[in-house]
């Protein structure tokens, strides 16, 4: 496979954004029951999400193409704060591969052109989640070299409830 081109996306991308952030959405249900689910409500905001995202100066929204097709994308913010060190963070909030695209090297090529961007804006520190059984997530996140830092731990009201009555 020759290598995709990776570029900065346009409002013309934005459907396409919009479809592989719902493929991601279900891969990651399919990866952990657990994980909450997107509402018709929220499925229709995506766009908006989107374009939000693409006019943000602070946001960096990638798609990477092959032969004029999109086969993933990747979102990364910076954070800018004055009450912890490091005062400027990356936030890498998604990265998508479709999945005939995927352990081809396409999500590092994305996450390289990220990390170009979160340079130039002088970040100093990356962040990011992924959903526990999320294999192919795991895999690339720990082949860059990420380490667990935070754990997000959930249980519903009900439940935490009835074993709190317990004790």
């Amino acid at each position: 496979m020759a290598n995709p081109l990776i570029r900065k996306a346009t409002r013309s991308d934005i459907e396409k954004l919009v479809g592989l952030r719902l493929l991601l959405q279900q891969h990651c249900e399919e990866s952990n029951s657990l994980i909450w689910r997107l509402t018709d409500e929220g499925k229709a905001l995506l766009r908006q999400k989107v374009e939000n995202g693409l006019a943000d100066r602070n946001s960096h929204i990638l798609v990477a193409e092959l032969n004029g097709e999109i086969v993933g994308s990747a979102h990364g913010e910076v954070i800018h704060r004055t009450d912890y060190w490091p005062k400027t963070v990356g936030s890498i909030s998604t990265v998508y591969v479709v999945g005939k695209f995927r352990r081809k090297g396409v999500g590092a090529l994305l996450v390289k052109k990220l990390c170009e961007f979160f340079d130039a804006e002088g970040v100093e520190d990356v962040t990011l989640r992924y959903i526990v059984g999320n294999k192919e997530a795991e895999g690339l996140w720990k082949k860059l070299g990420f380490r667990q830092v935070i754990t997000t731990a959930a249980l519903g009201l009900e439940e935490l409830i009835s074993r709190t009555s317990r004790i």
